[in-house]
């Protein structure tokens, strides 16, 4: 299946490189740039747009994919995603012209961010193809895979990131990687990727107007008639919301909490991308063929919310672990629970997430699959580009008791499935 797989695999892989390996290079970038009193807001700003504008594009492309084929928007969106490199290497050598308090070349580098993230829509297209190429027992274990890309580009892409920009070239030679990189897949997408949509399933009556496109209250009732589908998209809403503020709280808690660096941030993080690597390699297939596509799903969910719960009550002044070998014995007991419960949050989000759009997928006919996957894409999307704006206040606010507050919103409609009366979800085999 990997070697099937192998183009979107790649695909994905330069995506999720393309955002990851810029968070260790943008706030350099940003403080060159911009007066220092607002460098963290454009930081956050520049980190955001891509989330924004992925989520503008994806149920836009996903549809279109429906319509003329994956491949020709795999295709068109990756050219797109070379030039946002072109254009990001170009603010390089923009003069440093001062236009309302910020340089030149912050402008230049806001729209490349613009431009990758409408490219960057095109996840949804390249998980339509996953689904078009797959058969239905296939697709937890074909997720999966795709899930592990997006470990391994979490793992790599900060990494990456910092050693480019480490040269001589500064920046500029982050952008000349990541141009390489796009290129070798656009090229491998040109010839070696098989169209996996044949015209006799193409729907030809996509909705192509822009306004009705981004309307996601009338896409989402576009699949109310479908109960497993609409009930699912409830709880994918709060799974987004939970699983995108604990991804800035957690780095805000490590932060506060234990005084880490930056380079020991970057290392903490990097061991929860070998947690996923390890859970959609090993777990997830295993896990889900044992107990069937929904309950992993909830298992998952469930995961999540009790590793977030758990956190603000870890003891923060726990001893050191002496009598383990080594570095490890460096590390006091409390940071070790937090890494277990981190865990917990890991393993939950890589069952969930992969199960949701084997779910999603299987549950609707081929003529809508880049359609549901596109609205899926641009849920996420969303919840990227606001929710860590809000988990950031909540944390000024209420500091570790923050994971109480999003870990609680997921349990409620948790709750509510295993609760309510009748059969609102069925937990059966997938």
């Amino acid at each position: 299946m990997f070697k099937k797989l192998f183009p979107i695999l790649l695909l994905t892989f330069v995506n999720i490189i393309g955002f990851t390996l810029l968070v260790p290079v943008l706030p350099v970038i940003v403080e060159e740039y911009a007066p220092s009193e607002y460098a963290g807001v454009l930081y956050g700003g520049l980190l955001s747009t891509y989330a924004f504008f992925q989520f503008l594009a994806a149920p836009v492309l996903g549809s279109l994919s429906d319509r003329y084929g994956r491949k020709p928007l795999l295709f068109l969106s990756q050219l797109g995603t070379l030039l946002s490199w072109v254009i990001f290497g170009l603010a390089y050598f923009v003069p440093d012209w001062q236009i309302w308090g910020i340089s030149l070349p912050l402008y230049i580098i806001a729209l490349s961010r613009i431009i990758d993230g409408i490219t960057g829509g095109n996840v949804s297209v390249a998980n339509a193809w996953v689904s078009d190429t797959t058969e239905r027992h296939e697709k937890v274990q074909a997720f999966g895979l795709v899930g592990a890309t997006f470990g391994v580009g979490f793992l790599i892409g900060p990494a990456l990131g910092g050693l480019t920009s480490s040269f001589n070239l500064g920046y500029l030679g982050t952008a000349i990687v990541a141009f390489v990189i796009s290129l070798v897949t656009l090229l491998i997408i040109k010839f070696y990727l098989p169209e996996s949509l044949p015209i006799e399933k193409r729907d030809q009556n996509v909705d192509l107007h822009l306004g009705r496109q981004l309307n996601m209250w009338k896409k989402i009732t576009e699949f109310r008639e479908i109960e497993l589908v609409s009930r699912l998209l409830v709880l994918r809403f709060f799974f987004i919301l939970s699983f995108t503020s604990y991804v800035t709280l957690i780095i805000l808690f490590l932060r506060t909490q234990f005084s880490l660096s930056p380079a020991e941030l970057g290392l903490t993080m990097s061991s929860i991308g070998v947690f996923s690597i390890v859970n959609q390699v090993f777990l997830v297939k295993r896990l889900t063929d044992r107990i069937g596509t929904i309950r992993a799903l909830f298992v998952g969910t469930s995961l999540i919310a009790c590793g977030m719960l758990a956190l603000p009550f870890i003891p923060l002044d726990l001893p050191a672990l002496t009598w383990l070998p080594g570095v490890l014995s460096m590390y006091p007991a409390s940071f070790v629970l937090v890494m277990t419960s981190a865990y917990a949050v890991n393993l939950g989000v890589s069952l969930a997430g992969t199960n949701f759009k084997s779910l999603f997928t299987n549950s609707v006919s081929d003529s809508k699959q880049g359609a549901i996957i596109g609205l899926d894409e641009s849920l996420f999307a969303l919840g990227n580009a606001i929710t860590p704006i809000l988990a950031g206040f909540v944390f000024v606010a209420q500091g570790p008791k923050a994971f109480l507050v999003f870990g609680t919103l997921l349990l409620l409609p948790i709750g509510y499935f295993y609760l309510s009366k009748g059969s609102v979800l069925p937990v059966k085999r997938v």
